[in-house]
């Protein structure tokens, strides 16, 4: 199989799992209802060069080097625990920022792309 055509494959792959309904369907369709048409497209496009990340890094081979390396799989298990903790705690220490009923928040198109 030659880099290209895993590559395609890939791409295949992350592009059908990126267009299953789930959680990144349920935020555009919230972005898109409350903040209007323009925030639904701007979280479109965060997810998708996110997922891009993702097809780019495994195209690589990253995602393999990371598997069979006991080392390198140990310190990117104990960064992405620190990273939940640290959302947790975050999460936790928030305000509560609604705004009141029936009442619809505008908000900046930079800052739309930006989760909540």
């Amino acid at each position: 199989m030659t880099f290209w055509h895993g590559f395609a494959v890939l791409t295949v792959v992350h592009v059908l799992a990126a267009a299953s309904p789930g959680p990144d369907f349920a935020y555009v369709t919230r972005q898109s209802l409350v903040n209007g048409r323009r925030a639904g497209l701007l979280a479109s496009l965060g997810i998708a060069l996110g997922l891009s990340v993702h097809i780019v890094y495994s195209a690589a081979g990253l995602a393999a080097v990371i598997a069979h390396s006991a080392q390198w799989m140990t310190a990117l298990k104990l960064v992405g625990g620190a990273y939940l903790l640290w959302l947790g705690i975050a999460g936790l220490r928030s305000r509560k920022s609604a705004a009141p009923a029936g009442e619809i928040r505008t908000v900046a198109p930079r800052s739309a792309a930006r989760q909540p």
